[in-house]
């Protein structure tokens, strides 16, 4: 069968952008709007990716369907800044019953939790760790930081008692520290970076199959609280790590994040897709009670990259969260997310949602189904030769050859190969003094049997040039 592929010829940037420029230039006077949409619909079926391909096995970004195309359409045409809730009460109502239904997916209880849309992933992990340092480092926390009364000083001048969200970081006499894996999405350092400094993190070893080790995560913790240069208030967790699949020991992770008592976010931006799936949510998501927050992007799997929700945050501390952001002064109700959130300004996503997860039965099959195909390509993988080294049910397949361990060729020069054949893949650097793997991840809901079938051949072939 015809595959119709996801990679095109990809010129640089800067020649690209002169083009633009060119053909865009203001000197001539106003630019026609048709010459503007004409020259990018050029340029870009010429050189980006086609998400939609059965062949687009990079990194997690599904493709466009009909529904989700017209809900975005409808809230676009509408406008609606659903900040201002008086102003879209309408729009407010079908955003927040669209975070009420995934929360319940998480088996998080609407009533006494919360959630909203993010502009991305990395938004929704700098919100958990704000709601985390405000939460754990607070008059009545579970933590009881030691901190200097000379720099928490109230507005007469006098000592007033710690607290986050008034006093920052600064008066802290041990560092607040964040633990994660090699694994973990470099946004937490992005965040951490900008928030409490890259020396609050702590890196976690993992075992053989690259999941976080809780062992080494209990005596790690330990050591540092008891050096009292450290002290430990954040776990992230990985559910679908971007480079492996890998699920961390939920349960395992969470236990020791109760006994040190700090708090415990996962990041599950693609690989909490198993929540909408019976089978998978068991095997994937085992030990989620113990979270108190999560990452979930929508646009990985659900519905198409937009204007605005491409990534949620939910906890089930729904008081936590108004204490990290309420700045109004009195309660708010779930739905006032301009203070219970980073952003003022909010597009109405719920909609568009709304358009993959009313579906439920329709939902479960097609993750079940990617899941199955996952599997799949492992065996014909390792049929072909190939040695599968990351060990997950979520259908993101890592493989290294034989003739990679010897220096016939890389994983870059795998991915050249593919590229030239229309498939869309990466080369991910899992293991020290291990080959880089090739990575596939299966998310266009245009992949099938035959996609499968067209890239294991060509990888035949290729190996056979290369050996």
């Amino acid at each position: 069968m015809l595959q119709s592929p996801a990679t095109r010829p990809s010129p640089p940037i800067e020649t690209l952008y002169e083009a633009v420029k060119k053909n865009l230039d203001l000197a001539g006077g106003d630019v026609p709007l048709d010459r503007l949409m004409q020259l990018f619909r050029h340029l870009s079926d010429l050189h980006d990716t086609d998400v939609s391909s059965p062949l687009n096995m990079g990194y997690f970004c599904i493709d466009a369907d009909a529904a989700s195309v017209a809900a975005m359409d409808e809230t676009n045409r509408r406008g609606a800044n659903i900040g201002v809730t008086d102003q879209h009460p309408a729009a407010v109502a079908f955003e927040q019953y669209s975070i009420d239904l995934i929360l319940a997916a998480f088996g998080i209880d609407p009533a006494t939790g919360i959630g909203h849309f993010t502009a991305c992933g990395t938004e929704a992990n700098m919100t958990a760790m704000i709601v985390a340092l405000t939460d754990r480092l607070s008059p009545g926390g579970p933590l009881q930081p030691d901190y200097d009364p000379a720099l928490c000083l109230g507005d007469d001048g006098e000592p007033e008692p710690y607290d986050y969200w008034r006093h920052g970081s600064v008066p802290l006499r041990a560092r607040p520290t964040v633990y994660v894996s090699p694994q973990t999405h470099a946004s937490i350092e992005k965040n951490a970076r900008n928030l409490i400094g890259l020396a609050s993190i702590r890196k976690v070893p993992v075992t053989d199959d690259l999941r976080m080790d809780a062992a080494a995560l209990d005596r790690a913790m330990a050591t540092d609280r008891a050096s009292g240069k450290y002290q430990p208030f954040l776990v992230v967790g990985s559910v679908g790590a971007t480079p492996s699949g890998i699920i961390d020991p939920l349960a395992e992770v969470g236990e020791v994040c109760r006994k040190h008592k700090a708090w415990f976010h996962l990041d599950a931006p693609w690989g909490g897709i198993a929540a909408f799936s019976p089978d998978l949510k068991k095997r994937c998501l085992a030990g989620l009670e113990f979270a108190d927050s999560l990452t979930f992007d929508p646009h990985k799997t659900l519905v198409p990259l937009g204007a605005g929700g491409a990534g949620m945050f939910l906890s089930r501390h729904r008081d936590s969260v108004a204490r990290a952001f309420n700045v109004s002064g009195v309660d708010v109700a779930p739905h006032d997310y301009a203070y219970l959130s980073l952003q003022g300004s909010r597009v109405n996503s719920g909609l568009r949602v709304l358009t993959a997860i009313l579906r439920p039965a329709e939902l479960a099959a097609r993750v079940a189904r990617e899941a199955a195909l996952g599997d799949q390509l492992r065996a014909m993988l390792r049929q072909a030769g190939w040695e599968i080294v990351n060990d997950t049910p979520l259908p993101v397949v890592c493989a290294i050859h034989p003739a990679m361990r010897s220096g016939a060729f890389s994983a870059e020069d795998a991915v050249d190969y593919l590229d030239l054949e229309g498939v869309l893949a990466k080369p991910e650097a899992l293991r020290p003094n291990e080959p880089h793997a090739l990575r596939l991840g299966l998310i266009s809901r245009q992949t099938d049997a035959h996609s499968l079938s067209y890239v294991v051949e060509r990888l035949g072939k290729f190996v056979a040039e290369r050996s």
